[in-house]
């Protein structure tokens, strides 16, 4: 073979091999791609569902029924849900949160009892940012509807007093995973500040009767700030995978504090909870 055909034979060779490395390059790359953008799309379609129940300790200060501290057990009941919002690759996900709380108190002579019931319900967005492929960071606001009654067994006149408020909340989150013993293990914290709202409470001195049966609702809706209304929540969970579930072990801290119309109010509660999740995938696009 002449040398002019053998160069000629290695230059194809070579162009051969580059054709077959750019093909091959291009076919894997558009395989991730279509990899990522699947997993992506039944991300996406995701819902998580969380139940959690728990147990503690509250701490309630109403001065409209009394100038004192009650203390005593707490028990409370936690659903959650999240879901990525669609056509936003995950960087956008709304989520809701319902809390139950119910405590049965006592005065620090013991010789007083209340029951102080609390409801809220709150929902918003988050902006995702994903640190790392195990730390997923968010951010964003949620509106709140929250409602109670605290009953002092002492009261005369007004024995009860009842609480109904709308509140903006700023909202964060942070969850993180790591492996423990050979298990995929995700420690997730929640936080939630008000920022503003209105809320109902009587005047210093005013009856129900008096609001109620004679009109005197004047002054009664107050606007609510973190001067006047300092509120929020902290919810922080370890998850331990159990099958198609997981497996939550948390605390909750949900502080709600007033001072309105001459009157203080707080509930302090701590609670140790316990719970599971699961999680579904919707049909269609």
């Amino acid at each position: 073979m002449r040398p002019t055909t053998l160069r000629t034979v290695m230059k194809h060779k070579w162009l051969l091999m580059l054709t077959l490395v750019l093909t091959s390059g291009t076919a894997m790359a558009q395989a991730v791609h279509t990899a990522w953008a699947d997993s992506a799309a039944v991300a996406a379609k995701v819902v998580e569902h969380q139940w959690m129940w728990g147990a503690g300790r509250a701490n309630v200060l109403d001065t409209y029924l009394s100038p004192l501290e009650y203390t005593g057990p707490d028990f409370n009941v936690l659903h959650r849900t999240e879901r990525p919002l669609r056509r936003s690759a995950g960087r956008l996900s709304l989520h809701t949160l319902f809390t139950a709380h119910l405590a049965y108190l006592h005065s620090p002579t013991d010789d007083g009892k209340e029951w102080d019931g609390e409801l809220s319900l709150s929902g918003g967005a988050w902006r995702n940012w994903h640190v790392s492929d195990n730390w997923r960071l968010a951010a964003g606001c949620s509106g709140e509807v929250s409602g109670g009654f605290t009953y002092n067994t002492r009261g005369s006149n007004n024995p009860a007093q009842g609480r109904l408020g709308l509140g903006l909340q700023a909202s964060a989150l942070s969850a993180y995973g790591f492996r423990l013993l050979g298990q995929t293990v995700r420690w997730t914290v929640q936080a939630d500040v008000q920022l503003a709202g209105l809320q109902f409470s009587p005047e210093y001195g005013q009856s129900y009767y008096e609001i109620f049966s004679l009109g005197h609702t004047a002054g009664i809706v107050h606007l609510t700030h973190p001067l006047n209304c300092p509120t929020g929540r902290l919810l922080t969970t370890l998850s331990l995978p159990l099958r198609r579930a997981s497996l939550h072990i948390g605390y909750l801290a949900d502080v709600r504090q007033s001072k309105l119309g001459g009157l203080k109010r707080h509930a302090w509660r701590n609670c140790l909870t316990i719970g599971y999740s699961y999680r579904l995938q919707r049909i269609g696009r």
